[in-house]
This record gives structure tokens, sequence and C-alpha cells, in this order.
């Protein structure tokens, strides 16, 4: 559609379950709600997705779509991939333990 603007996050640093979590505070808000609301939240989740709301924004004013019109239309996370990592431990040992990624969708329309 015309009147929709999207920006993709792709391997972020963070599992999915948190950032459905972050992305559940903000989905349906006005995009300018959005980004005050994620603005002072202490997690790390609404930073990442603070910056990737901020890109969709610019990515509408490219387009010559009102800023202040701006809806959340949908936030999709997806997983992805784990990043599988070792740690040495004691006594020759080794830990094995795993990063989690995820995809982050965002669809800006105007309302």
């Amino acid at each position: 559609m015309d009147n929709q603007v999207s920006a993709t996050l792709k391997y972020a640093l963070l599992s999915d379950k948190k950032m459905n979590l972050i992305a559940d505070l903000v989905r349906g808000k006005k995009a300018t709600e959005a980004l005050a609301d994620l603005e002072f939240l202490p997690k790390k989740g609404a930073r990442t997705l603070h910056k990737l709301i901020k890109s969709a924004v610019a990515n509408a004013s490219a387009k010559w779509l009102p800023v202040d019109q701006l809806v959340i239309d949908r936030i999709e996370v997806w997983r992805w991939p784990k990043i599988k990592r070792i740690r040495f431990t004691s006594r020759s040992r080794i830990s094995h333990y795993e990063k989690y990624r995820c995809y982050v969708k965002v669809v800006l329309a105007v309302k």
C-alpha cells in the first residue's frame, strides 16, 4: 500500500520472547507515543525497538507521509537461529551456552 512504511531489523541480539514483551507494550499506538514510551524503559529490547520505530518514521518522512498521523500497524517478531558458544570452566571442562537472535519488522500506517 502507499500509506504504509516498514523497517526491518535482522539478527537482533535478543531473544524473541524478550522482544515480544516490549512489542506488546506499543502495538497499536501512535508512533510518537510509542517512541516516548520506549525512550525511558530500562530494557535492552526497548532501546532496540525505539531505534527501529525511529527508522520507520524516517522512512515515512522520506515518502512524504504525515509523521504525526502514523500508527503502528504491526510489529512482527520471529525467532532466528541460535549462536552456540562455549565457556571454559575449571578442571579442563567446557560449558555450552546459546545466544538467541530474532528478526523484528515494524509496519507503520497512516490513520
